[in-house]
């Protein structure tokens, strides 16, 4: 386990304690896998377990709950979780009883059952991909269970990052730093973005990361987030002067790297210069102002001002040779084991934290010109930040 059984233990501990401070009789976590990607944060955090194998309809007798982890916790920190493959292997899951069987279902009642969970108010987390099918048993066999969501009380707890974690986030954010480059080295006439994302998509697994998503778009296409929904690049052969948007989502760990450039391919031209510039420094101007104990929105309401600093149209439309602000209208967001908040948008409240992970993003068009994006990835410090993405050649390289 990349985090000791102590800390998990611990987290466990800690969560016991939130579910005796708010009245609940019991917790039932469901988390769903598949290799690097999807939901399974939740449990993962709490026990260390990522269920591998990939989603598969329920096809009873033979299985059912395929990539589905529960994990099941009473107040006084006893718990149980259930698995949904038999091979696992135990020294890596920090939970007090491990239970798998053909029928998920089944097991998950007698689960809940074994802990005395059969009435009162229970925390449900993951409700997002719980099943239909396993909720209704569930319901149906467990009649005086009063289910309440109850996401926030793990999310506020893993927002703030400890120092193992920390740890995991560097490195993870290190193999994508070196991904982007090898993709931003790949760029050049008669090559195509398949072949730039196939050199990041190999460093990143020499890394041992598993890739969430490479987001790619080019030339014409720029005004895209992908030039093709699946897989999310296309076989474009690539031109001199072409503007090559990246995002990439790489996972090692269970912690996520999720940051981008807009590259050219060949020297920029005076425009795209300054299309690149204004969205450099938009960035960083928004990045400055990220202190603990200031809100999101406060950082949202800096990240604006230097949009009109800097003359770019937010919200009503751009004078002819004017720069706009582009989709998505947000400055980024929480990162850690998934997407977290802060949500960087003008209606968060939420305080910046030291030991927070944050993605900080932009994107620009320019008409005539193009559309051109960038991220960076930093932890939030005492002073300020830390910024993890500059590149080997600067800060946007």
């Amino acid at each position: 386990m990349p985090i000791e059984r102590a800390e998990y233990l611990a987290r466990q501990q800690r969560f016991a304690e939130d579910l005796r401070g708010n009245g609940f009789d019991g917790a039932v976590v469901v988390s769903r896998g598949g290799f690097t990607v999807d939901r399974a944060s939740d449990v993962l955090y709490l026990t260390g377990h990522y269920q591998a194998y990939a989603y598969l309809p329920d096809n009873p007798p033979h299985w059912s709950g395929r990539a589905h982890t529960l994990f099941a916790m009473r107040p006084d920190g006893e718990n149980c979780i259930l698995v949904s493959t038999p091979d696992f292997d135990p020294a890596t899951i920090a939970a007090n009883r491990i239970r798998q069987g053909k029928d998920f279902g089944e097991e998950a009642i007698a689960a809940l059952r074994s802990l005395g969970l059969v009435r009162g108010r229970i925390a449900l987390l993951g409700s997002d991909v719980l099943t239909a099918r396993l909720w209704r048993r569930l319901a149906t066999a467990l009649p005086d269970l009063q289910w309440e969501d109850a996401d926030e009380l793990l999310a506020s707890r893993r927002r703030l990052k400890s120092p193992a974690e920390l740890d995991l986030i560097r490195e993870a954010v290190g193999i994508n730093r070196r991904a982007v480059t090898a993709f931003a080295e790949a760029l050049a006439p008669g090559r195509t973005e398949a072949d730039a994302v196939a050199a990041a998509q190999a460093v990143a697994a020499a890394g041992g990361a598993g890739i969430y998503f490479a987001a790619a778009s080019s030339g014409e296409m720029c005004w895209a987030y992908a030039s093709s929904p699946q897989p999310g690049f296309s076989r474009r052969t690539l031109r001199e002067g072409d503007f090559v948007r990246l995002d990439l989502g790489i996972v090692a760990a269970g912690y996520y790297s999720d940051f981008g450039r807009t590259f050219v391919v060949g020297e920029p031209d005076r425009e795209q210069r300054r299309l690149l510039d204004t969205l450099h420094e938009a960035l960083d101007r928004t990045i400055a102002a990220i202190r603990p104990g200031r809100t999101a929105r406060e950082i949202v309401a800096a990240g604006d001002r230097g949009l009109a600093a800097l003359d770019v149209a937010l919200g009503v439309p751009p004078r002819p040779g004017q720069i706009r602000a582009a989709y998505p209208a947000h400055w980024g967001h929480g990162l850690g084991l998934g997407w977290e908040r802060p949500w960087m948008v003008a209606n968060e409240t939420m305080t910046i934290a030291e030991g927070m992970y944050l993605g900080i993003e932009r994107a620009m068009a320019l008409d005539g010109v193009g559309t051109v994006a960038a991220e960076q990835n930093l932890l939030v410090s005492a002073s300020g930040v830390e910024l993890l993405t500059a590149g080997p050649a600067g800060v946007w390289s």
